[in-house]
């Protein structure tokens, strides 16, 4: 297969710059929402979330009843008519169970479309963050912080914000729908004395009272609300970095005290954490703000209704239970025209999770040269590995690395070697089709492609010891990978193939770990064969004996070895040099 770099457009991430910022959050939430909504699993979801509201209306209308019965209940005090009272008693007991019923479902409901959302979000952000070389793109890339934190709690975050936000708007709607004419035929026509004599009369005066009401509420919501969406977003970046910092200090506890930095990193710690802190106060006076309207808005709605609905009660319009009734239905209809002022500040967080998700699906979704093991291209004329004055470059294109010619061939075993930062690991990279940014043209073998890679830190995932050394793929033959400890030095650790899960970087040495590393490249019996530097925590000894075993492969690999050590460039058949850019004439330098 043949890759070869445009040097106009170096690594291609010209191509994904304008993309990033297109489209907006509603752009984003549908891409995040039609797909699961459609297929078969999301469509069992849109049933339950039907019959959520469904039953969410099935609590309007017993709400409404409830409203009705003030009327009847009050109306039956005021004609001292206890058998009537009695029997509005017992209406009332029958709805506040009905209600409780119907409630408690509801919410059953919600939670379950909820969780079913989240795990689709929750998978399909995992697929295209590791699955799809996302990992590698952000990585190179760079500009989207803790992507763990986007896929963990903003998935979680949108599913439940988005269910609980649309059902209150759906029932809001449906409440204005029925109570609307309920306050309109209340209502009555008042009439207005003007200043020269004569009246105006105002049919559904109420009403009218009601949209003036919540229409300046949801204006002045929108107003101090504002400033939330960033906070919040602000606050959501700094929580992540604090415990980011936290988990990174934890895997390097040992160096932490060995160094003695303990009360440097408290300090660092307590840094991040203050920015926390000042954020978090920021926002808790916006909250205040925001809590200063909204508060007294909520308490005084049923006061306002009161004073609204008197003037009909006094012109004898209505009697006691109307005007009751008439309060309910004007509060309702205030509650539900100024929904913004009760959901703004959840409404910003909202904006916030959808902000942080638009930045991470633009990123993950850079059509710049792919990463992943398999890049696209031709079929080799040749089975060998072929550089033609390939060279890395940062992703903005500015050269890392001086051209280099190379031929590996099946069975062969070159050393690279450079001084240390020249570019050897992101060479191995883009080799392996992991880093774009090159320039030159890499023809690869046909046959027994893609390469095994052996990193200069290994990483072991936390598994029984048999699947750490088998990872990425599942099951197979234990008992080749317990010779192959053994022969590696090893053989204490056979007995833990089938064991627990460990974590391993905290339980084996440096060298232990390399040592792993390389059994699990052979154990993948590679035809082509990466290594960067894997041996640099390995005595002599363990390293010639690590090398043999290579050089006993049968059919033996095609080697290509980041290496600086004697005993391993010793091993190998050539050495192949590689120079920084700097050392590069500048009518020589890679464009």
């Amino acid at each position: 297969m043949t890759v070869t770099a445009d040097p106009g457009r170096p690594g291609g991430r010209a191509r994904g710059t304008a993309r990033r910022h297109r489209g907006g959050r509603l752009r984003c939430f549908l891409r995040l929402a039609l797909p699961f909504f459609l297929r078969p699993a999301g469509r069992a979801a849109a049933l339950k979330f039907t019959l959520a509201f469904v039953l969410a209306i099935a609590a309007v209308w017993i709400g409404f009843e409830r409203n009705a019965w003030n009327q009847t209940f009050f109306g039956a005090l005021e004609r001292r008519d206890a058998d009537a009272v009695f029997r509005a008693t017992l209406d009332w007991i029958w709805l506040l169970a009905l209600l409780v019923g119907v409630s408690v479902q509801r919410a059953y409901l919600e939670r379950m479309v909820e969780i079913e959302w989240r795990t689709w979000l929750t998978r399909r952000l995992l697929d295209r963050w590791l699955g799809r070389g996302g990992l590698w793109r952000l990585e190179s890339a760079g500009g989207i912080d803790n992507p763990d934190q986007r896929v963990a709690e903003d998935a979680r975050l949108l599913s439940s914000l988005t269910v609980e936000l649309t059902l209150r708007v759906l029932l809001d709607v449906v409440e204005l729908g029925l109570y609307i004419g309920v306050l309109w035929y209340l209502s009555g026509t008042l009439a207005l004395p003007l200043p020269g004599g004569g009246s105006l009369d105002l049919p559904g005066y109420m009403v009218i009272a009601a949209v003036l009401y919540a229409g300046i509420a949801n204006l002045v919501a929108h107003r101090l609300g504002r400033p939330l969406a960033g906070l919040a977003a602000r606050q959501q970046h700094r929580e992540a970095d604090f415990r980011f910092g936290l988990a990174r200090l934890r895997d390097a506890a040992v160096e932490v005290v060995l160094l003695g930095g303990g009360r440097r990193e408290a300090g660092l710690a307590a840094g991040r954490f203050d920015a926390v802190r000042r954020n978090a106060l920021d926002l808790a006076r916006r909250h205040r703000i925001y809590a200063l309207f909204q508060t007294p808005f909520s308490y005084t709605v049923l006061n306002i209704s009161m004073f609204v609905t008197a003037p009909a009660y006094l012109a004898g319009q209505l009697d006691l239970g109307g005007m009751m009734q008439a309060r309910g239905a004007f509060s309702t209809v205030v509650a539900s025209f100024a929904t913004l002022v009760f959901v703004y500040p959840k409404v910003a967080e909202l904006m916030a999770v959808l902000g942080r998700l638009e930045a991470f699906e633009q990123a993950l979704a850079d059509r710049g040269p792919r990463l992943c093991p398999h890049p696209a291209g031709r079929a080799a004329a040749t089975d060998a590995l072929i550089l033609e004055r390939v060279a890395v470059t940062t992703p903005d294109g500015k050269p890392l690395t001086r051209p280099i010619d190379l031929v590996l061939r099946p069975g062969e075993t070159v050393a690279l070697t450079g001084a240390s930062g020249t570019g050897k690991s992101l060479l191995l990279s883009a080799i392996a089709g992991a880093w774009p940014h090159v320039t030159g043209r890499i023809e690869r073998p046909r046959a027994g492609w893609p390469p095994v890679v052996v990193p200069q830190r290994p990483y072991l995932p936390g598994l029984a010891l048999g699947d750490a050394l088998l990872y990425p793929a599942e099951g197979g033959s234990r008992a080749e990978a317990a010779g192959l400890l053994d022969a590696v030095g090893l053989g204490r650790l056979v007995a833990d193939l089938d064991g627990p899960p460990r974590d391993w970087d905290r339980q084996l040495s440096p060298g232990e770990r390399q040592r792993l590393a390389l059994v699990r490249a052979l154990l993948r019996r590679p035809r082509w064969l990466l290594i960067d530097e894997a041996t640099s925590a390995l005595d002599a000894e363990a390293e010639t004996r690590v090398l043999a075993l290579i050089d006993r492969m049968h059919p033996p690999p095609a080697v290509l070895m980041v290496a600086h050590r004697p005993a391993a460039i010793a091993a190998c058949d050539r050495v192949v040099a590689l120079h920084p850019a700097a050392d590069v004439p500048a009518d020589q330098a890679p464009a």
